[in-house]
This record gives structure tokens, C-alpha cells and sequence, in this order.
């Protein structure tokens, strides 16, 4: 299926099937969408694709009433095309779920998901993009003691590492038991109730195994440059993600926060994919609509998504605030 250091658009020469062997220790990938995501989903299943090593199986969750029919139906089909093995699951989200910020329930998906798969499985959130030696994960996964429930990657200390704990965007479940979080999640002050990477050090506090940073690597951490050049897995977390912003703004956004590149780069991976017309017409129509997508809010952190919901409707009048942020951000 090609090596790590196939370039993004690798999947040009030939389709590749990814079915998993059987005999064979199973690669498994879990993500959950909603209406929101459906873009992101493109641009990193793609992306993942492009540079795996070996086999994988997808697992893509979605709850009830968030997926439009015909997003899941462009989903299926680009799934089809570029023959991806996969199934797409439709969830039932507890009541306890709640919204938060720019939080929705979506991000819940991985609780229920891990539930019903017991199986060891990588969870990877939808606002990364993948690079060569992703899948080097199942590695560790794969390789884990009963002891060991959760692999996650180390933390960068920096003014930007704003949590404590581990971050919970990238995860290799282990085949050990899940431990309960309903009633834990129940019992989270009002703060936390809308926040699962509270809810996960919690609850795997003691029985986590930390690998390499290079498997989630946060965009806030851009100013570490070796750390960013060695990324397998560039993480967007925060309100703000790349398909936000107007692609005229790229070129000057590499200054702002040069891992946003890498996202753009697969997005234009995609865009050369071996896809039929019409599903690569529909994606292009999803591009434009995510530049408006996401829940904007007004409490703390709330001025980058609307800086961003402005840029994507001023047009080219946006052009001389990104250039100045630009050279601010260069000095």
C-alpha cells in the first residue's frame, strides 16, 4: 500500500484496496461527524489514506439528526471510490451530552464509539491532518500490557499548552476494559460538562502510556519547528481550523501559523484524487460551505472564530488585516 514517504498524491497512480487481511492483527481508525465536519472528514481520510504503510479499517460514527442523508450518502461514495474498507455507524447520544463554546456532542462520539468496539482501535479527531508515519501508532497499540488502557501522545510545555493532563484528539484504545464514564461525566461541575479531555483524565489518569509527540501534535505549538517538521499527526484544536479560512489568505497564514500548510497540502492532495467528477465537484461545494461551518460563540476565546467568519465574507477587503497580522507575527 505504498510506504510512509508516498507523496500525497501517490493515490493517483493506482486505487488501493485496504481491506484487512485476515490473520492479521486489525488496523482499525475511528472518527465520528456531523453536517459540520463533513470536509474535514474528506481531507484527513485522504490524507490518512495517502500515507499508511499498511491496511486499515474505518470506523466513521455520526449521532442521530446530525448527518444530513445526502452527506452520508457523498460520504459512502467517496468511501466507494477510493475503495476504503470501511462501516458507518449511526449513534445514540446519551442526554448527558451537552454544547459548549465551539463544542458540539460530536465530540462525545469517541465514549460511545470505544463502547462498542472493544477491540484496540486509533481514535483520531477530525480537525488533523495526517503525514508519514502516522500509523507507526499501532506499534505501541498493539504492543500494550493488560495494564494499559489508553496511548496518547506526550504534551510540549509551552505558554500554548493549555490543559493538564494528556490531550485527547489522537487515542489508541487498548483491548483492555473501558472504564465507565456516564456516571463520572454525571457527576463533572457545570465547567467541565461540555469538556471530554477533562472527562478522559479522569477517568485514565493511572493507566495511559505516553509515546511520541510526533502522534498529536497541536498547531499551537507551531513555533517549535523541529517538533512541527517531524509531525505525523498535526492536530487543530480551538475554534479556529484551516477549512475557515479564505485560501487567498494561505500564503500569508504561513507566517501567522505555519502548520496550517500541511492541512491546505492535503487539501489539495484531495482535490487531485482518483474521484469521479461529480464527487469531486460535490466536495469542492463542501470546501465553500465550511468556510462559514462551526458553532461561533461570545464566551472566552470567541474573537477567532468571528475574525475568521469575517474573513470568509469580506472578500479580498480582508487582505490588508491578514497582511498585517503577517508581518506582525513575523517580527
Amino acid at each position: 500500500m505504498g510506504t510512509s514517504g508516498d507523496p500525497p498524491d501517490s493515490l493517483n497512480s493506482r486505487k488501493r484496496s485496504i481491506v484487512t487481511k485476515t490473520g492479521t492483527t486489525q488496523r482499525i481508525v475511528a472518527v465520528a461527524l456531523d453536517d459540520n465536519m463533513v470536509h474535514a472528514f474528506f481531507v484527513v481520510v485522504h490524507s490518512l489514506l495517502s500515507h499508511a504503510q499498511g491496511p486499515f479499517h474505518l470506523i466513521v460514527g455520526h449521532f442521530t439528526g446530525r448527518l444530513a442523508a445526502a452527506n452520508e450518502g457523498l460520504i459512502r461514495k467517496f468511501l466507494s471510490e477510493l475503495e476504503v474498507s470501511h462501516d458507518i455507524r449511526e449513534l445514540t447520544p446519551s442526554p448527558l451530552f451537552t454544547e459548549r463554546r465551539h463544542l458540539t456532542i460530536t465530540t462525545f462520539s469517541k465514549f460511545v464509539i470505544s463502547d462498542a468496539v472493544p477491540a484496540a482501535h486509533l481514535w483520531i479527531d477530525l480537525d488533523t491532518v495526517a503525514k508519514p508515519g502516522w500509523d507507526d501508532v499501532f506499534t505501541p497499540l498493539h504492543s500494550a500490557g493488560t495494564d494499559i488502557a489508553l496511548v496518547v501522545a506526550a504534551k510540549i510545555d509551552s505558554p500554548h499548552t493549555r490543559f493538564s493532563g494528556f490531550n485527547a484528539g489522537v487515542l489508541g484504545w487498548t483491548t483492555a476494559p473501558r472504564q465507565p464514564w456516564q456516571e463520572e461525566l454525571k457527576n463533572l461541575p457545570e465547567k467541565r460538562f461540555s469538556s471530554e479531555q477533562h472527562l478522559f483524565n479522569t477517568l485514565y489518569m493511572d493507566n495511559h502510556h505516553v509515546v511520541d509527540v510526533r502522534f498529536n501534535f497541536l498547531s499551537s505549538w507551531h513555533a517549535n519547528v523541529e517538533e512541527l517538521e517531524r509531525a505525523s499527526i498535526i492536530h487543530y484544536s480551538g475554534p479556529i481550523k484551516p477549512w475557515h479560512l479564505p485560501r487567498r489568505h494561505r500564503r500569508a497564514w504561513q507566517t501567522i501559523n505555519p502548520s496550517w500548510e500541511a492541512w491546505f497540502e492535503a487539501e489539495d492532495a484531495l482535490m487531485s484524487a482518483p474521484l469521479s467528477p461529480e464527487t469531486l465537484k460535490k466536495i469542492r461545494s463542501g470546501a465553500r460551505q465550511a468556510l462559514t461551518s462551526g458553532r461561533l460563540h461570545t464566551g472566552k476565546g470567541a474573537l477567532a472564530g468571528w475574525f475568521l467568519r469575517f474573513l470568509a465574507i469580506a472578500g479580498p477587503l480582508g487582505q490588508p488585516v491578514v497582511a498585517l497580522l503577517s508581518r506582525r507575527a513575523a517580527r
